[in-house]
């Protein structure tokens, strides 16, 4: 279908039937009445006219009663100053109503005024015109000639224009339409650029030439499948015109893919609707009505700079940019606004949300039983039971402060039934910066001072409330002014309600001033909901970050029910990831740059070195950190790298930011950072750079010099303006402007600090921001031992995709109430606690407990040590009978104490335990007992030896150090080892130990076979530090640092080196020592990540591979990391298995010998139904099933968590193994017992004889299979979750039945399969999955075709129907091809596609030049065992060369290195899948 008939049809059918019937109400125009200069003059009179009429009345008048001269005038008088306006959006935003001949003219009605409500709205007059001609000229001079498919107007003005493109006829809006738009506008101004060689005027009537395009509210492409906007195409005339005027002159296909670059798509709510329901959708979020008015007021506004001058901010330039939404954020923005609608909407029925849930977990197919608890489960939560939370996930750089400002905005004006729908606006953020750009954003977005107000102290608060202002900005440093404000405000807010909008929300559950958000939230929300009562009206929390914690997500996210337990996620995401592919931010990580100062430690005179592992000797890092010979060996790096690289970046406007670790380390670097710049300055290449700013900023102390005064009496908000108006610079900051900094020519951090998890993210992100001319960012590691590199890849990839949270707060309520039971039972609590409740006022008792409880904890230290004593004076180890155990009560009580406040604080606002747990009296008792512990403790303790910090020999520089093990930068793709799916904890730990391992092979001071057995001995080494249960304890418990845990693990791992001495059997034993003590940290790293999945069941330490055989042709590393990897997951041998299966089951069927076929003929029969295609439905089984068999009977170790997952997966499809078995021996599917009802496990059970009549067979052999069957229908029944609670033993015993089912159905059933046509062994003769016939293939060379004896039906004759089956059963064996593992599959990357597409194209499946038709009829056949989803952008840009030409013609010919591989790799799945076709394709 052409697209004029699609434009004309549907598009225009549906932008202009009735808003009430489905449409978006917008009127038909032909092009006729459209002026030159994009105006429609009779409409906008029109408009006046009949909303006016008494201003049209008298204009007319002046007029002569000449209408067009009326309108003509009219029109001019628009057009006069909308030319000088940024885009029409911001135009008529500022223009609403114009002084027009003495006359207020009004051009555009807003909705939901007081008085008249959207009645003036309806009046506006939106247009949409087809294939208007239009010719851009200056003066009489003819440029370039448009003719749009589409244009949209507003009372006359125009506001857009689209360009629609059919998939039918090979063209799409991603090539196509977007490369139409970016061309027409080059091409303009081509030919404008070349007008101005002969006339100099020319520029000047550049505004009304490029109007069309300059002037849009956004230009859109659209081929009914994916519609992409471009805003502020302007922006790329300053580089277009300076190409087109270079030498050589750039031409407009060079320039087009800079255009391109932001023409992006726009999102849609879900990718299963169907293309009209995605198309319209996005037509209502560009062109609704509503959608045009928001555009106008609230989403375009112009950025201009600001200074700060006597307390009030001043412009720099009335020249500003203009600011308007990306698709994402319209889209986050607009998702936020309709969940707001929903939940008023639904206001008045308590039950919504929890019905809603019940019902998408019936559509899950989850049993009432279960939905029942999860519902109850969910109902625990904190989450939206007293305020509504949105959670958005924003990459940080994205334009957060942005969507805050257009939500806040939205808001305020937001109308429901009639009236305001929230009192207040309150934004509250955590620093000054942020405070500071919300405060220029709001200015720039037309909200000034007489719209918000920031609340400083009570006061302010106060008459906040009172007064009509209606957006209330709250900084977190002000909140304990705030807290008095609320008893006062109580009243007031009780009537209000408050919608809050809190960026960085993820720093609400840490930090001192967080708390005291936390405490605000939690007091308005007892406001509202008096007495924990709820009320009708609901508080709307909507919480910003780019790094949500697991507690953040459980907290504010959106709830989803899944089989075993709960996830939350965020409301909306836009991912670091997505970001740095759209290019709206930097990789971070793609320059993390490691800078090594070397340091040594000198002992103490009266220690040897060999005492090291005996002695208590704590090493500080605030000493490595400021120590001061290692600080000025930085500080020269950073002042040369900052004059010879940093500076030049950015075309000469790069600055960096310097983050450390402590206030006094900051002063230092200020200090000597300072001196020797300016020495540095001196030389000539560098003189230029003398006055560029070096500053510093941190939370001013009493231990410390004022920032203020370092920085020569200025103030913070001072400093940092003139810093971002310098041109080059260095920041040195500790903790502030780590997060919500916002300077886009960052371009270099440095760091000598560490920093994880959410602090690393937020850190980097400091330098990830984009602006022109900046192309990439650095990160300088300088931290000791350079853990930061490994820190910050690890945290991206946690947080570069959504985050998703299973956080389980029911562990941890049975922990808490646990732990409250062992300090009830302690004996402080019980010979104080009782009179402390009653007497806690009197000063003598108080006296006397404490003397009490300090009395008993120091008996614990005394007898502690007595027993150290006696067992060291008598040479005692634990396993000794006069040994006396080394205990402690009051220590052990003391980490009692710690993890009962950790549990209520991680639970505290997230989940509803008994409140009991939180009795202020009980709190306070524990507190004193702690705080005497701690007398007790430093009193009692030894004091430690330290390390002194020297200087080393060694020169610092840049060097490669270790990472967490993925060598990718923020890409975050998976390296050759990554699979479809999580790597098991053993897996990971392994890997890491080998990665050790292969350094020192790679220097050559190990071979393969040495360091297979170290890798066996390191995982004995974990072994014994494992069973160290006082070390292991003290590792878990969180009240300790990382520096302590690593302390203690030194000692452990110090005892079991002394044991190597009584190794004879290990050779190069002083090696392996000396390996272990160098790589003490990274060794300590792996045990503690490990430690609780060993303790749990889930992992173990076995590391030895010494029972598998090496190939042939010598031993190397990368055959020990095969073997490792073999360990942890087999690889997939079908006949190795089969062995594996009846060496272990056969026994189990001595009984049945006599009544069914052998048990080698069983075994085969069972894989050739898994190998066998049926149904596609039913097909999606079979790897699932050959994997957990794999897993179950080849691999070593198998953890408890892995056997449970794999019994789950057998149970669960064992019934689609009996409807796939039944359907290949009858030709159909089990019928269902009630129709119009799919069959069930009783109806696939009942369906087999052999099955059925299990239950009255006398026999006893068959009784035990009827037991077997009995107990296989229980566990799957309770839909595997039975598991979950089930023994080691007990879930063997259970695999053992379940797979003993699958066999003997599989055996009852050999005669029927044959009778049907199905041979397993000539089937395992073939080796291979799929049986073919039709083509021979040589892979090794050039495929060859030679037809089969029967030739088929050509693929023109058949129906559309056959084809489509053809295709996708071929695409659903194609898929099963080959392992089980998605990594082992013949068709498991996305290039594979390309194979799919030639062969379908070749063979007349599908149309040559068409991929996007292709992909509908993949997405049409919803093929559940596709685990590599068709992505249509990566397939259209493959198609070419080679690949766009008959598989018959492909030739390697000058392919080489990665593309020859690759094209191998294609060209052999090419071959396969054309063999499963023709075996699939009916014959005549």
């Amino acid at each position: 279908m052409n697209e004029l008939k699609i434009q004309h049809e549907y598009v225009m059918e549906f932008l202009c039937r009735l808003e009430e019937q489905g449409g978006l109400g917008y009127r038909n125009v032909s092009n006729i009445v459209i002026s030159n200069d994009l105006f429609i003059p009779s409409i906008m009179g029109e408009f006046v006219k009949n909303s006016q009429p008494e201003t049209w009345a008298r204009l007319l008048k002046k007029f002569g009663n000449d209408e067009q001269a009326l309108q003509t005038a009219l029109k001019d008088k628009v057009k006069e100053t909308l030319l000088d306006a940024q885009n029409v959006a911001t135009y008529i935003n500022g223009h609403k109503s114009i002084t027009f001949e003495g006359e207020k003219v009004w051009l555009f009605y807003v909705s939901g005024t007081e008085l008249k409500g959207d009645e003036e709205f309806k009046q506006n007059i939106f247009c949409a015109v087809e294939e208007s001609s239009h010719t851009l000229k200056v003066d009489e001079v003819k440029l370039y000639t448009i003719r749009p498919d589409i244009m949209f107007f507003v009372n006359g003005i125009y506001i857009g224009y689209m360009e629609l493109k059919s998939s039918t006829k090979g063209q799409t809006a991603r090539v196509n339409g977007r490369q139409k738009v970016a061309k027409d506008y080059l091409a303009t101004l081509k030919a404008l650029t070349e007008q101005e060689k002969c006339d100099a005027k020319a520029m000047k009537q550049r505004k009304e030439v490029m109007a069309i395009y300059e002037k849009a509210i956004h230009l859109t492409a659209s081929d009914c499948n994916e519609t992409y906007v471009m805003r502020g195409i302007s922006q790329f005339f300053d580089v277009a015109r300076q190409g087109f005027t270079s030498e050589p002159a750039k031409t407009v296909d060079e320039l087009t893919p800079f255009v391109l670059e932001p023409f992006k798509v726009y999102p849609v709510t879900t990718s299963a609707q169907t293309k009209k329901q995605r198309f319209e959708e996005v037509m209502r979020a560009l062109y609704d009505k509503k959608m045009i008015e928001k555009e106008i007021l609230y989403y375009n506004f112009i950025e201009y700079k600001y200074v700060k001058k006597e307390g009030a901010k001043e412009r720099t330039s009335n020249t500003g940019r203009l600011i308007a939404p990306r698709p994402k954020q319209k889209f986050g923005c607009d998702k936020i606004m309709g969940r707001i609608t929903e939940m008023l909407d639904h206001e008045k029925e308590p039950g919504y949300y929890i019905n809603k849930l019940r019902t998408y977990l019936q559509a899950q197919g989850i049993t009432h039983k279960k939905i029942e608890e999860i519902i109850l489960l969910r109902e625990r939560y904190f989450n939206n039971k007293f305020v509504y939370s949105l959670l958005l996930q924003y990459a940080a750089g994205f334009g957060k402060s942005n969507i805050i400002g257009w939500t806040a905005l939205q808001l305020k004006d937001y109308r429901y039934e009639g009236v305001h729908a929230y009192d207040k606006v309150m934004i509250v953020v955590d620093r000054l910066q942020l405070r500071d750009q919300l405060d220029t954003m709001m200015m720039n977005m037309n909200i000034d001072k007489s719209m918000f107000v920031e609340a400083t102290d009570r006061d302010t608060f106060i008459n906040a409330l009172d007064g009509k202002l209606r957006i209330i900005v709250v900084n977190i440093q002000k909140f304990l002014d705030l807290q008095d404000a609320l008893s006062a405000a109580g009243k007031k807010l009780k009537k209000m309600r408050v919608a809050f909008l809190i960026d960085e929300i993820h720093r609400s559950n840490s930090g001192e001033n967080n708390q005291e958000m936390i405490d605000l939230f939690a007091r308005l929300q007892e406001t509202f909901n008096v007495g924990g009562q709820t009320v009708v009206k609901k508080n709307l929390l909507i919480g910003f970050t780019a790094t949500p914690s697991e507690k953040t997500l459980a907290k504010f996210g959106e709830f989803r029910g899944a089989l075993t337990k709960p996830m939350w996620i965020p409301f909306d995401c836009y991912t670091m990831r997505e970001a740095i592919e759209d290019g709206y931010i930097l990789d971070p990580t793609k320059a993390i740059i490691p800078y090594a100062v070397p340091v040594d430690f000198q002992l103490p005179e009266e220690l040897q070195d060999s005492d090291e592992d005996d002695i208590n000797i704590v090493l500080r890092k605030d000493r490595v950190y400021s120590y001061e010979p290692r600080m000025r060996k930085i500080a020269e790096f950073i002042v040369h790298r900052l004059v010879s690289l940093v500076y030049k970046k950015i075309r000469g406007e790069g600055k960096a930011m310097l983050a450390v670790r402590s206030i006094p380390n900051a002063i230092k670097y200020f200090n000597i950072i300072r001196s020797l710049y300016a020495q540095k300055c001196q030389e000539p290449a560098y003189e230029k750079y003398k006055d560029a700013p070096i500053v510093i900023i941190y939370s001013d102390d009493q231990k410390n010099e004022s920032c203020s005064t370092l920085n020569g009496g200025v103030s913070e908000e001072k400093v940092i303006q003139n810093f971002r108006q310098a041109k080059n610079g260095l920041i040195i900051v500790v903790d502030k402007l780590q997060t919500g900094f916002d300077e886009p020519k960052l371009h270099t951090l440095f760091l000598d600090k560490e920093i994880s998890d959410i602090n690393a993210i937020q850190t980097i992100s400091r330098v990830n921001r984009t602006c022109k001319y900046k192309d990439d960012c650095h990160i300088i590691d300088c931290s000791w031992h350079n853990v930061n590199v490994g820190n910050i890849r690890l945290a991206f990839n946690k947080f570069c995709d959504m985050a998703i949270s299973d956080f389980n707060p029911e562990f941890e309520t049975q922990s808490v109430a646990h732990t409250y039971r062992l300090l009830q039972s302690s004996d402080p609590y019980l010979q104080w606690f009782s009179r402390y409740q009653h007497e806690r006022e009197d000063t003598r008792f108080v006296l006397e407990m404490e003397d009490g409880i300090r009395q008993w904890i120091e008996q614990c230290f005394y007898q502690e040590a007595l027993a150290k004593k006696y067992n060291e004076d008598n040479g005692l180890k634990p396993s000794d009978a006069d040994y006396h155990p080394v205990t402690n009560p009051a220590r052990d009580l003391r980490s009692f104490v710690g993890h009962y406040f950790s549990g209520i604080r991680l639970l505290d606002g997230v989940f509803v335990i008994d409140q009991k747990y939180y009795d202020e009296v009980f709190l306070m008792f524990w507190q004193i007992y702690c705080h005497i512990y701690r007398e007790v403790n430093q009193q009692t303790e030894d004091e430690p030896y330290e390390y002194e910090v020297i200087d080393s020999d060694e020169e610092p520089g840049i060097t490669l150090v270790d990472n967490d093990g993925s060598s990718n930068g923020g890409g975050g793709h998976r390296g050759a080892r990554g699979g479809s799916g999580p790597q098991p904890p053993k897996g990971k730990s392994m890997d890491e130990v080998l990665a050790i391992l292969q350094r020192l092979h790679e220097t050559e001071q190990l071979t393969a076979e040495q360091a297979q057995i170290w890798l066996r001995e390191i995982g004995l080494m974990f072994d014994y530090i494992k069973s160290d249960s006082e070390f292991c304890a003290f590792a878990k418990d969180d009240n300790y640092s990382e520096d302590e845990k690593l302390a203690e693990y030194k000692k452990v791992q110090g005892r079991y080196r002394r044991s190597l001495k009584n190794r004879p059997d290990f050779a190069q034993v002083e090696r392996f020592k000396q390996m272990i003590a160098d790589n003490v940290e990274q060794l300590f790293a792996i045990f503690m990540a490990d430690l609780r999945n060993v303790e749990n069941g889930d992992s173990d330490f076995d590391y030895d591979t010494t029972n598998q055989t090496p190939r042939q042709g010598g031993f190397s590393m990368e055959d020990l990391m095969e073997m490792a990897r073999k360990k942890i997951r087999p690889e997939y041998d079908e006949r190795k298995l089969q062995e594996r299966i009846v060496e272990t089951y056969s026994d189990h069927f001595k009984g049945l010998s006599r009544y069914m076929r052998s048990f080698n003929e069983t075994t085969r029969n069972l894989f050739m139904v898994l190998n066998t295609p049926s149904l596609p439905i039913l097909d999606g089984m079979d790897s699932v099933v050959k994997e957990s068999l794999n897993m179950v009977c080849m691999a070593e170790g198998l953890s408890l968590s892995d056997k449970r997952m794999h019994l789950d997966m057998l149970l669960m499809r064992y019934e689609v193994y009996l409807k796939k078995l039944y359907y290949l021996i009858h030709k159909e599917e089990i019928p269902a017992r009630e129709e119009g009802q799919g069959a069930t496990l009783s109806n696939a059970v009942f369906a087999f004889p052999a099955l059925r009549g299990l239950k009255n067979n006398p026999m006893p052999a068959y009784q035990e299979f009827s037991q077997r069957l009995t107990m296989l229908r229980q566990l799957r029944n309770d839909e595997s979750h039975a598991s979950m609670n089930m023994t080691e033993q007990e879930v063997d015993a259970a695999l053992r039945i379940v797979i003993d089912m699958y066999l003997f159905v599989t055996g009852m059933n050999i005669t029927e399969l044959e009778a049907a046509g199905y041979d397993a062994d000539e089937m395992q003769r073939e080796s291979t999955v799929i049986p073919v016939h039709s083509y021979s293939y040589n892979d090794e060379g050039s495929s060859e075709y030679s037809m089969a004896a029967e030739s088929f039906i050509p693929a023109n004759e058949l129906t559309e129907e056959q084809r489509k089956d053809v295709l996708c059963k071929s695409l659903v064996q194609m898929m099963n091809h080959g392992g089980y593992r998605a990594s082992d599959k013949t068709f498991c990357k996305q290039r594979h596609w390309v194979a799919v597409y030639r062969i379908a194209t070749d063979e007349g499946f599908t149309i040559d030049g068409q991929p996007r038709y292709f992909k509908q009829i993949v997405d049409g056949m919803h093929l559940s065992n596709c685990e590599v989803p068709l992505n249509i952008d990566t397939l259209e840009r493959s198609i070419k060369g080679v690949y766009s030409t008959s598989f018959v013609d492909w030739s390697e010919n000058g392919l080489s290195g990665k593309n020859l591989d690759e094209y191998k790799d294609i060209k052999h799945c090419a071959g396969v899948f054309l063999k499963i076709l023709s075996d699939n394709r009916p014959k005549r």
